[in-house]
């Protein structure tokens, strides 16, 4: 650790990470077997045919003494250390974040009898309100796969919110902090070996169980597309050290900790706990940060020049866009801003015997607004009373392409994100017009979001990360069948390899569970 005390915090030695379940492992194995590392007993190795692929790692110098037998160096007939070095984190990093906000408030509640002024306690009945807020430029939609979005353009991009079993936890998120002056993206490595630093001088705030309660867009002339994401946990801790940490997450179906299996000393060194035999040890390792970035050719955010919205002419009184043509259509509008809104407020369930909800469910229902604002150019005939037994929905898109140099053809590539409202209607259009301004329209449009059977209503967003990657846009959290595989389940986001799944299928033994379980 430096000797001199730190300034300040800045965005430069900061990083944003997520895991795709707050409750699930945090470790892949060999071929991508899920893993709560370290193991209880020796017996979860050597015990169980699938024993070799499920040796943690061993963590870093420093940061705590694991089982002899849990490291990778420890040798045993059912287990090959050459094995570890497939092993990985399942936690993921956000790019391109641009703000992070969060804090906690604990209710409480005195306790007061007669015959004495001043209360006796005051005591918690109610789990305390963890809440964070953050964010990011949009870039190729995989910031929204990993928040458990489905980005394949086909399924309702919510489908997997209002699954309990493919979010019934939550995800974790865990904010990086290293000493002042260094860079988290390279500095986190370069970090363990520096002399007077080392693992000890880097922090993790971590949110347990966190649940987006709202996600908008913003998109404007001469401003960066930008999206903001609010959410809500049910715990939140900070971490000395990233590596072999407790998890932050509480098991809702009693409210109790995943992990608690390191003490710590008089010097606050990380210490294996006293009765290790009956601790819960869910831990997690942060990956390394990295930039997102490759150089010329790759996105580094997009652009509002690069931006071609759809919204079919369903203004009533004035001319507005429809199709998708690069050229304006004469008369219409000049859109200078949109604006994307899911409120995805949640309600906590509870029960007695249990100070934590056992699930935080979406309110229903869910109504996505689309917020338009245009520089008037023409008007059309149009009748608000028409409007009484109007019965027509119309689907409105937000089309972004990646950054373009100039050409003869603009935006004929694929699209770096798309963003479609299926199912919409006209709620407002109003105008306004000042001295000295040009005259506006602002137009509101609705929509209600679908279940995923259903194809016509509802958000539907695609993204360039779908495409060019093998999990074809589907969420990190979401599984296979019986709950039991999830997709990716490889650090490298590949699947499950044929010999792994075919053993995996053999094990009868019940210790074995993959990446995606809940307990």
């Amino acid at each position: 650790m430096p000797a001199i005390h730190r300034n300040r915090v800045i965005y430069q030695s900061e990083a944003l990470f997520l895991s795709p379940d707050a409750t699930g492992y945090h470790y892949t194995g060999k071929g991508g077997i899920g893993l709560m590392t370290p193991p209880k007993s020796e017996s979860e190795i050597a015990g169980n045919q699938l024993g070799e692929l499920l040796c943690g790692w061993h963590p870093t110098d420093g940061q705590g003494a694991w089982p002899a037998w849990n490291a990778w160096p420890y040798e045993h007939p059912r287990h090959d250390h050459t094995l570890a070095k497939d092993h990985g984190s399942v936690i993921k990093q956000l790019k391109r974040i641009q703000s992070v906000n969060y804090g906690f408030t604990v209710n409480r509640v005195d306790i007061n009898q007669f015959g004495q002024l001043s209360r006796l306690d005051s005591i918690v009945t109610e789990q305390p309100t963890v809440n964070m807020d953050f964010s990011y430029f949009l870039i190729d939609g995989e910031n929204e796969r990993l928040l458990e979005f489905n980005i394949d353009g086909h399924t309702n991009s919510l489908s997997g919110a209002l699954s309990p079993e493919l979010y019934q936890a939550g995800n974790n998120f865990f904010l990086l902090t290293v000493p002042e002056a260094r860079d988290a993206v390279a500095g986190d490595v370069r970090l363990d070996t520096d002399a007077g630093f080392g693992p000890q001088s880097k922090t993790v705030i971590a949110l347990g169980n966190g649940f987006i309660t709202d996600y908008s867009v913003d998109v404007s002339v001469g401003s960066i597309p930008t999206a903001n994401v609010t959410l809500e946990g049910m715990n939140l801790q900070s971490d000395i050290g990233e590596t072999g940490l407790n998890l932050p997450a509480i098991r809702l179906t009693d409210g109790s900790k995943v992990s608690d299996a390191w003490e710590y000393d008089a010097d606050n060194n990380q210490i294996m706990h006293s009765d290790w035999a009956n601790t819960c040890t869910g831990l997690y390792s942060l990956p390394e940060a990295v930039t997102g970035y490759s150089g010329c050719g790759d996105i580094a955010a997009l652009r509002p020049g690069d931006v071609v919205i759809d919204i079919q002419d369903a203004s009533l009184i004035s001319v507005s866009n429809s199709g998708t043509n690069q050229v304006p259509q004469k008369g219409t509008s000049h859109i200078q801003s949109v604006s994307l809104n899911i409120p995805m407020a949640r309600t906590t369930l509870q029960r007695l015997g249990n100070t934590f909800g056992f699930s935080k469910s979406l309110d229903v229902p869910i109504t996505a607004t689309m917020n338009v604002s245009a520089s008037l150019s023409e008007v059309k005939r149009g009748n608000v009373a028409d409007l009484l037994c109007d019965c027509g929905f119309v689907d409105l898109t937000v089309t972004i392409f990646p950054p373009e140099c100039a050409a003869c053809n603009l935006k004929t590539g694929e699209p770096a994100m798309v963003f479609g409202f299926k199912g919409c209607r006209l709620e407002s259009e109003n105008f306004s017009s000042t001295i000295g301004d040009n005259k506006t329209v602002d137009l509101s449009f609705t929509v209600q979001v679908g279940g995923s059977d259903d194809s016509r209503n509802g958000v539907f967003i695609s993204g360039y990360s779908a495409s060019q990657n093998s999990h074809g846009g589907f969420p990190p959290a979401w599984t296979g069948a019986g709950g039991a595989v999830n997709i990716p389940t490889h650090p490298n986001d590949g699947a499950l390899d044929a010999a792994t799944a075919a053993e995996l299928a053999a094990n009868t033994d019940g210790q074995v569970q993959v990446l995606g379980y809940r307990a």
